[in-house]
């Protein structure tokens, strides 16, 4: 490991710290102390130090507190920690820099200062190194680390992960303000039309479901005659005197908003005259499939990736609103088994590992693994990373 830097991020340096990838049997403080970790504490999702309840024994003199960690120690008085209570008990400030300063709480005691260089695996660095050159996948250069199990346990995180996700992006729909049955069906629609505004046009999509959400209408062709005036204009243009909150770079036929808007309403108009009581019942699943089938989309695959992005997550939601477990199992159930017709590219990035196919195409956790974690590195969160060192 480079003794004068650690070119890496701080959540890199709290993963190290956490599972203890460096030699902790010759440790010692800047001020020349033998020091013992007897435990490394808690990583903090919250405010405050990084690490809470840690226990380290210095000279053999047990100290108990929290845990501070800065690439630099400079960090300390950036971050306003000295002028922080919340600090006042730190009793370690680790640091990866030679020559460190000394810091101080704003009750003006003064933490023991470790720095990690000279102590870190040599191995580790190699493996972080290939992290942060990759242009790939992070861990494409690590495959004699990789466990094919633990990297599937990853995946199945992620998928479970996602589904969290979309759940959250549902709720972002809800409005409280108005009945719970009403409010849900109005959070399905506007999730309807945003999942047929993707990739460039979700937002004008979104937009579009609030605004026929204020109307009533007595047929399917009056919502679609609205639809189509608030979204291009009384000329209902469908090209370039389109109205230009709508992008047409590189849309193919079948995504033209104007294609969209016509099967985002049919949706919307079959939400609507659904019995409520409908979305409660044990094949809720398939009023799915039958939209699709009246619609003739049920062979599109657009479709087929909003079952499991929008309605799945509805559906979920309802069950924690109502308090139905049998929902949520099932739900949960459906999302597990569920094949979601990814297109292959998307998920080569992984044909880098020496995988077998099958743990990642039609998963749409493999999605949320790509996009989560493997494009934003974040590696010290990933099973993957944290299990490489120990497997």
């Amino acid at each position: 490991m480079p003794k004068t830097s650690f070119p890496y991020s701080e959540d890199i340096l709290q993963w190290v710290w956490n599972e203890q990838l460096f030699d902790t049997e010759h440790l010692q403080t800047e001020c020349g102390k033998r020091l013992c970790i007897l435990n490394p504490g808690l990583l903090n999702q919250s405010d405050g130090p990084d690490f809470k309840h840690s226990k380290i024994l210095i000279d053999d003199i047990e100290w108990n507190g929290s845990v501070e960690l800065h690439l630099k120690s400079k960090g300390w008085k950036q971050h306003n920690h000295h002028r922080d209570s919340q600090y006042n008990n730190v009793i370690l400030h680790v640091v990866v820099e030679s020559d460190p300063l000394t810091v101080t709480t704003k009750s003006q005691h003064t933490p023991y200062t470790l720095n990690l260089l000279p102590y870190l695996h040599s191995d580790l660095e190699k493996f972080l190194s290939n992290i942060n050159s990759s242009k790939l996948l992070p861990c494409a250069a690590n495959l004699n680390y990789i466990s094919k199990d633990v990297f599937e346990q990853q995946i199945n995180k992620a998928h479970h992960e996602y589904l969290e996700k979309k759940v959250q992006d549902f709720l972002h729909f809800y409005t409280p303000g108005i009945s719970q049955s009403l409010a849900w069906k109005h959070a399905l629609i506007i999730s309807v039309f945003d999942g047929f505004g993707i990739s460039k046009n979700r937002q004008a999509m979104q937009g579009l479901a609030h605004q026929l959400l204020k109307y009533d209408y007595s047929s399917i062709q009056e919502l679609q005659d609205k639809a189509y005036k608030f979204a291009f204009g009384k000329k209902f243009a469908f090209g370039k005197n389109a109205v230009s909150h709508w992008n047409y770079k590189g849309c193919r036929p079948n995504a033209h908003p104007a294609k969209r808007i016509k099967t985002a309403t049919l949706f919307m108009d079959a939400i609507l005259q659904t019995p409520f009581n409908n979305f409660l019942e044990e094949n809720v699943f398939t009023l799915w499939s039958v939209w699709c089938k009246k619609f003739g989309v049920y062979k599109a695959g657009h479709p087929k990736i909003l079952f499991a992005t929008v309605f799945l997550p509805a559906l979920y939601f309802l069950g924690t609103l109502y308090c139905s477990k049998k929902l949520l199992n099932t739900v949960n159930n459906e999302w597990d088994s569920y094949k979601a017709p990814i297109p292959k590219i998307l998920v080569s990035k992984f044909e880098q590992l020496d995988i077998s196919p099958s743990v990642y195409q039609k998963k749409l956790g493999a999605m949320h693994q790509l996009n989560h974690y493997c494009r934003q590195k974040k590696c010290s969160e990933c099973l993957v990373l944290k299990k490489v060192i120990s497997s």
